[in-house]
Formats: structure tokens, sequence, C-alpha cells
């Protein structure tokens, strides 16, 4: 989640939990280190698990709709109970982000939008029913540590830690600390970035080197040219096998991809929210694999057997009419089976119809200007005609004096095409000129333009005539935009707003990684319901697959426990919303849940740790 990314963001199966009940005293100074298990097992929800040793049925390539398989399918009875919590500080608020385990620890992160001045809280887990909050990490002043994983490197054992900005003097980057006595931590190193490391993962490649995977959003469309090349990729990799002294080995991004590039990076955009951004990474269990949650673009699938030149391999994809936003990714131990979480916090719409063309497209409103709900009937309807580009004299470099319009605007949707100045200055100026409604088009575009689709509310045109924006203004991509330009005649558009439903998963058969193949998608109740319950959030977050089970952590719709073994047909076999919850916890809203060591542990944004127990 990017800090919910918006403005930049109960469950219908009721289950049967016991009470958070003593099954050991409270672990004692003299209680045997929780690192002390007979294996290193580490597990976090941005990494990959050790291969199960329950096989996951090989997925076949699917020839029916996809769609077919959209909602759980209730559970008869639930066989998942509450064992143990920990109420962590802050309380409440929704200070706390991911989880992450090693041996008999557990990991909390803090959450960029809140950003409290703690590190990463370290949880004695030896006792589930009992976890015991050991130590904070150490952290910098005014920065967030949402994401981290342990492992061992070498004779220690360590905790590599994302670090994001959250105020004027954060820390971008990554922190290793050395947590081989975890009730005192010490920091090894600090890797610092130009860029925010919002995810990451951390694997070891068949060699033996022990790399950082880092996803951090925005760095190269914020560090591209105006062409959109020549930036640092969103994606960072680090080698850590040395973690007082790590080390940059590469960087990929997609607008420097020779497969992909600018054209690709425009045109990818869509739904309500357009952006292409790598927002997390995941590696395979051979180290030798990644898989790129890049939001609209969806999951993008590199090879890095050699991590100095990462090589793409091929994608998942969006049908036009879909929302897009690729959150998060897990697969399986085999690499056959992909599970892409979508996250999508707004379950309506924004749709356009023409003349012109017989495809229904979803499409995205501009923020600043007046929302389609607030229109008569939540509908804009009527002729459009193109204008040009549409600056107003003065807006910025090069446009000293105002593009002239190719037609009167006046009663009409002004088409606009993108480029040489802001978003706000094009809508203003076509409002002014009695437009009463704008459509916005993009071309391929880079760093600057992708900046240019910001804006305010309130502009001064050139004149010093000030513009409140009143009219609404939506954005279409390059074909859309250039088809309703070219089609001949009078050409008219409706757009109106339509139920879509919450962010969900979708399956995939990746076998052949250059063509992975839809197999089906899961959804809960409460994410397809067309009228959701007030402040509720029923969208998917993050997913985990062991063996022939998924765990999905879905906010306030809890976590759910999907059975996977025919990919084509997902079928949910328990849940758990709040029962047995403490008294004194708010509702629910869950970012995290992982398997470890033979119970759940999920984080919850207010109350901090829950540990479940899933019998089948």
């Amino acid at each position: 989640m990017i800090a919910r990314l918006r403005p930049l963001l109960l469950g219908a199966l009721v289950v049967t939990v016991v009470g958070c009940t003593t099954a050991a005293p409270p672990l004692s100074p003299t209680a045997p280190s929780p690192l002390a298990a007979s294996e290193p097992a580490s597990t976090t929800s941005a990494s990959t698990a050790a291969p199960s040793t329950a096989a996951t049925s090989a997925p076949t390539a699917a020839t029916a709709d996809p769609a077919a398989t959209t909602t759980a399918i209730p559970a008869a009875a639930s066989g998942v109970t509450l064992i143990g919590s920990l109420k962590l500080e802050p309380f409440s608020g929704e200070p706390h982000a991911d989880i992450a385990a090693y041996k008999n620890l557990a990991f909390v992160g803090k959450q960029i939008r809140l950003c409290p001045e703690l590190g990463v809280d370290i949880i004695d887990i030896s006792d589930p029913t009992q976890p015991e909050k050991l130590a904070n990490a150490p952290f910098s002043p005014n920065t967030a540590t949402e994401d981290m994983q342990a492992l061992r490197i070498g004779e220690r054992d360590v905790l590599v830690i994302g670090l994001q900005a959250c105020e004027v003097g954060g820390k971008q980057g990554l922190d290793l600390v050395d947590i081989t006595d975890p009730r005192q931590p010490q920091r090894l190193s600090l890797f610092e970035t130009d860029a925010d490391v919002h995810e990451l993962n951390v694997t070891v490649t068949p060699d033996g080197r022990t790399l950082a995977l880092l996803a951090m959003p925005f760095s190269e469309m914020r560090s591209a040219d105006p062409a959109g090349h020549g930036g640092t990729g969103d994606l960072l990799i680090v080698d850590i096998s040395d973690p007082a002294q790590p080390e940059r080995v590469s960087e990929w991004g997609v607008l420097d991809e020779p497969q992909l590039g600018p054209d690709f990076f425009a045109n990818a955009q869509q739904g309500a929210f357009p952006l292409v951004l790598l927002h997390s990474v995941r590696a395979d269990a051979t180290g030798t694999r990644l898989y790129l949650s890049y939001w609209d673009a969806g999951v993008l699938i590199l090879d890095i057997t050699d991590p100095a030149q990462p090589v793409y391999l091929g994608r998942t994809k969006y049908g036009p009419s879909d929302e897009g936003n690729a959150h998060s990714v897990a697969a399986n131990s085999t690499g056959t089976l992909l599970v892409q979480a979508d996250e999508d916090f707004d379950p309506t719409k924004t749709v356009l119809t023409s003349n012109a063309f017989g495809e229904t497209y979803t499409i995205n409103q501009v923020r600043f200007a007046r929302p389609i709900v607030a229109l008569d009937n939540q509908t804009l309807a009527g002729e459009v005609v193109f204008v040009g580009r549409g600056c107003p004299a003065g807006a910025s470099e090069g446009t000293a004096q105002a593009d002239a319009y190719a037609a009167d605007p006046r009663g009409k949707i002004a088409l606009i095409e993108r480029g040489a100045c802001g978003f706000d200055q094009k809508i203003a100026r076509a409002q002014a000129a009695g437009a009463v409604g704008v459509i916005l088009y993009g071309r391929a575009i880079g760093r600057s333009e992708t900046i240019l689709s910001q804006g305010s509310d309130t502009v001064v045109l050139p004149d010093d005539q000030t513009v409140k924006i009143a009219v609404p203004a939506v954005v279409v991509k390059p074909e859309v935009g250039q088809a309703l330009r070219d089609a001949p005649g009078s050409v008219t558009v409706e757009v109106t707003m339509a139920e879509r439903g919450w962010g969900h998963l979708r399956l995939f058969d990746i076998t052949n990684p250059a063509r992975p193949i839809a197999l089906s998608t899961f959804a809960t109740p409460n994410t397809r319901a067309p009228n959701s319950r007030e402040g509720a959030i029923y969208s998917v977050h993050n997913a985990e697959i062991d063996g022939n089970l998924m765990y999905a952590a879905w906010y306030n719709d809890g976590v759910r426990v999907i059975d996977i073994a025919d990919p084509t047909a997902p079928r949910e076999v328990a849940a758990w919303t709040d029962e047995g919850a403490p008294e004194d916890a708010p509702e629910p809203l869950i970012w995290s849940v992982i398997p470890h060591n033979g119970v759940l542990l999920a984080s919850d944004m207010h109350y901090g740790l829950y540990i479940l127990k899933y019998m089948p």
C-alpha cells in the first residue's frame, strides 16, 4: 500500500474462535533465546518462503472465462481461531504495517502515513499465546519502516528494513540490523537511495550471494529525462552478502527496457488511478526469477540469473475495462502458479461510451475537477470538439503565445491533447471559453507530462483571470482520444459511474513466463457487494501461498484461507474477521498475514499483532 494511494488512500463468513488462554508462563530472562530454533526459518509477506513439502497442483491452461470464479464460496465451518495478540504502540490510528517472521521472532513495521517515531517491533513468539515485545530496531527520525525481512547472513542474524522518508530529513534506503541478540539490535549499515524503498525482498542466488531487491515506486519516472530515458529504475538490486558493506548491483525499469519503453509506460496506464510503477517485488525459490507488481502494467517477470543484467521475460495483462492496480504477488514453490493481488480502494468506476467506437472504457477523473457524481444524473454527456493542445499563453516554457483552438468549445466537451502545460491550465482555459467538460488524452510520455497531470482547482490565467475549476474533466488513453478526434461527423460521449467492486485476487499459470495464462479470480462477498458499508475497506492487500492453501489479508474483511488445489476454481475454506479479539481492539484492518511455524501471523494496522491457528 502506498499510503493508501489516495490522495497520495463485516465479513460475511462467521467463524468460531477460542479466547486467548495462557498455555505456558511468559518468557523469563532464563528462558531459551527466541532465536534458538532448530531451523533458520524465515517468513515475510514480501518474501518467498522455503519450498513447501506439500505439492501445489500444476495449473493447466484455462479455456473458461476467468471471471466465472469471482466470489468466495462460503465455508460450512471455519477452522481459524485467535490464539494470541499483542497491542503495539502507538495504538490505533493505523500506525502499523507489514509483518515478517524468523525462527521464534515476529517483526511489525511502521506505516509512512502516520510516521511514528519508532523502529520495527521485534517480538518473541516462542509461546504464540503470549507474544512478548523485546525491542525496537534502530531507526532514523522522520523515517517510516513499513517492510522488512530477517535471515541468516554469515555468522549473524540480520534484519533488512526498507526506509521511506515521511517528513523532511527522513532517510530513504535500506537499514541492515544485527539481531543475533534480539533484545539488543545493532545497526550494521545504512544504504541510502534516491527514492523511498516501499517494499523489499531478500533472496539467495545459486552461487550463494545474498541480494536485497528494492521496490522504489516513481524512481524512474522522476529521474528520467523529458523523453523518459536515463532514470534510475524502480527496481534496485543490492548485494548484502556483507551486511556491513552493501553494494549496488544493478537497476531496472520499464522506461529503459527495450521491449517496453515510454510508449508502453503511457499506454499501460488505466482505470481510476492510472499509474505504472513498481509497488512490490518477489523472488522465486531459486533466486533466479523475479515477479514485479507493476500496478497497471500487471506483474512483470524478470530473469536474474545474472543479477547485473536483468532480462525481461513477460507479464500478466489487464483487459480494457479492468482497473489495474497490481499491488503484490506470490508464487508457488515450483514456479508454475502466480497469485496477483489487485489493491483498489474505490468500488466504483468511471466509464466512457461514444458513437465513435463500440467499446466501453474505464477512465480516470481529474481529481481537482468537478466529480461526475456531482452532476445531474451523475452523467457527463454531449458533443465533443477537438481544440488541440490548449495551453494558455505563458503557461510554460515554449508557450509564449496561446495555442490556437481548432474549434470553439462553447457549450461542448473540449477534447485536449496532453503536453507543454499542466492539466489545470488546459481545463481552466477551456472552462473560461465556455466548455462544459474536458477530455484529456495522452501521448507517449516520460517524466515531464506525467508530473503535469497534477494541478490545482484554482488557476490564474495570463490575463489575470482567476478560474475556479467547476467543470468535470477526465483522462483517456491515447487510442481513445485519437478515435474521438478522428471520427467523422458529430461525435458524442457519455461518461457515467458504475459499480466495479473492490480489489481482488487473480491466479495465473506461469509455466511459460513469456505468456502467463489467466486461470481465475477470487473475491470475498463484501468485495463484490454493490453497497459497501460506509468507511470500510473490502480490498485485498497481500497474499501468501503455502502448498495448496493461500492466505490473504483483506483489510476490514480480515484473514481469508483459500484452497487453490484447483487454481481454476479457488475455494474459501475459512476466514477470521474479529472473533475473540481483545475488547479494546478496534475493528480489524489487516495489512498482511503469513504462515509461520504452524500458526498465522497477522499485522493489524490499528492494534499490532494477531496470532491465529488454522485447523482444516
